[in-house]
């Protein structure tokens, strides 16, 4: 190991707060004594995530309060130390820890609530691609309407949670108290829209099944027969009328009918 990179692991090692030897090779600058400097370099390693994670995590901030947020920043720090080149993934691993923290786990919606601040910034981040319109749907000929496929945009992701985190996350994104925490099975749909905001909806269970099955590469006669199954009607109205609210969300990227691509 060169000196350098020996120092370099000695001065990360202090700021991790593991045992080093790095106080031997600082030299004192009069005023400024050497672990004064090394603090400087800690805090400032501390304060960055804790921005970062304050930032990423506003709502989520809102819930826990100041003396339980940096609870679990600093034990978070501790858990998982950075490995990535850029502070935007460092969150990442937020929702694990808070299954994991025994000062948390008693608590899950406060994961699944981390875990929904994430997804609303995986969603906004997202690639850009084209999103497909109502007009784009009339190039599809009707003999290649039954092998329909639709590929979705990159930023549409499902979220499926087992508490009434939205509805926490909306009350206090608008300075109300938000309401106890439920047991809810509930299905919804993340996504970025046409003025590059992020927004969210919830899906019934028809809509549900049918995002699932398109998700799957089903085609548009497939994915009738199987709303037919789950629902014992005629799923033709609801089924284009749900497909046209998709387009005019821009859920759609592409649409695919044999050779026929519109994208």
């Amino acid at each position: 190991m060169s000196d350098l990179h020996e120092r370099q692991q000695q001065l990360l090692d202090y700021i991790m707060g593991k045992p080093s030897d790095i106080h031997e090779h600082i030299q004192d600058r009069g005023k400024v004594s050497v672990d004064i400097q090394l603090h400087i370099y800690r805090n400032a390693y501390q304060v960055s995530f804790w921005e970062t994670l304050d930032t990423d995590h506003e709502i989520l901030g809102k819930y826990l309060g100041d003396d339980m947020f940096n609870t679990m920043v600093r034990d978070y720090i501790a858990a998982y130390p950075s490995t990535f080149r850029s502070l935007r993934d460092f969150g990442d691993r937020l929702p694990k820890f808070l299954t994991e923290n025994e000062s948390f786990s008693p608590h899950p919606q406060i994961a699944e609530l981390a875990r929904f601040e994430r997804e609303l910034l995986i969603a906004f981040d997202s690639m850009d691609a084209q999103m497909c319109s109502r007009e784009d749907l009339t190039r599809i000929t009707p003999e290649q309407w039954a092998q329909l496929k639709v590929e979705f945009h990159p930023s549409v992701r499902a979220f499926i949670t087992g508490y009434n985190v939205v509805d926490i996350w909306q009350h206090l994104k608008a300075d109300r108290s938000p309401p106890d925490a439920l047991a809810r099975n509930e299905y919804w749909i993340l996504w970025r829209n046409r003025d590059r905001l992020t927004e969210f909806a919830s899906l019934d269970g028809f809509e549900q099944a049918m995002y699932e099955t398109f998700s799957k590469g089903y085609n548009l006669e497939q994915t009738a027969e199987f709303l037919i199954e789950i629902s014992n009607s005629d799923p033709t109205e609801k089924l284009l009328t749900t497909l046209f609210s998709w387009l005019d969300r821009g859920w759609i990227t592409r649409l695919h009918a044999g050779l026929n691509v519109v994208s």
